[in-house]
């Protein structure tokens, strides 16, 4: 008898351990995604008028400056953009990180076909790691589609809250005849309550000059109320790789 309810109680501690188990086993990809996205909706609700200050920057395979513009872009909920460069320095190079800034206010409807979406991208579910001290599904994130817009890598999404942390990874497609190589990592953090888009790294290996480091940064963040007015589109040699996550 006793024999027997000692087998019973490992038995209801054996289904206690495999249900904690399941519990805190990782969701399906499909699972991670529609919470991702879900979560993505909800921040695009939390997002006011605000304009920040972003710091561009050109390197050379010295990583020694070779131009800088300094932008100031203003977002008014829910799609409108607008822009005006501070100061621009670097000739030709100048021009090109111009119109990553032009390229980086585009029309939502160009930004639609670039978003982390099933519509866009298959994910695979490839593994966890800590970002910035919180756990993070890795996904690996495949076009659906060979477009210069679009990213072969990875994403880090947060195991909690759903928020991506990081993306990095090759463009599909060169973004033009001077680029035979693209790679970008993009980095997100939480400004006033908002989860935004606040770094980009890109390395670039340029036709008969070699590699070139693109560096983006926001360094101030300001409530906004102007109205957005129209620009014009010019995409850029190095402009074709910003996903709309």
């Amino acid at each position: 008898m006793v024999l027997r309810s000692a087998i019973s109680g490992s038995f209801v501690l054996f289904l206690f351990a495999l249900a904690a188990a399941q519990e805190s086993a990782s969701p399906d990809v499909n699972t991670i995604v529609a919470r991702m996205m879900a979560t993505r909706q909800g921040n695009k609700a939390s997002i006011h008028a605000y304009t920040v200050k972003r710091n561009y920057q050109l390197l050379d395979k010295q990583e020694q400056p070779k131009a800088q513009v300094v932008a100031n872009i203003t977002y008014l909920p829910p799609d409108q953009k607008q822009y005006n460069i501070e100061s621009s320095s670097g000739g030709m190079g100048g021009k090109v990180l111009r119109d990553i800034v032009q390229k980086e206010t585009e029309t939502p409807k160009e930004a639609q076909r670039k978003e982390l979406s099933p519509e866009n991208y298959d994910f695979q579910l490839a593994g966890q790691e800590r970002v910035n001290g919180r756990n993070c599904y890795v996904l690996a994130i495949n076009p659906r589609r060979e477009e210069k817009d679009l990213i072969r890598g990875k994403i880090w999404v947060d195991a909690a809250d759903y928020r991506i942390h990081r993306i990095e990874g090759n463009t599909v497609k060169s973004p033009s005849w001077w680029i035979r190589d693209l790679h970008i990592l993009m980095s997100f953090a939480s400004v006033d309550g908002m989860w935004l888009h606040t770094a980009t790294h890109a390395v670039a290996d340029v036709r008969f000059k070699g590699k070139y480091v693109v560096e983006t940064r926001d360094v101030e963040y300001r409530s906004a109320t102007q109205t957005a007015s129209k620009r014009r589109r010019n995409p850029g040699i190095l402009a074709g790789a910003a996903i709309n996550p």
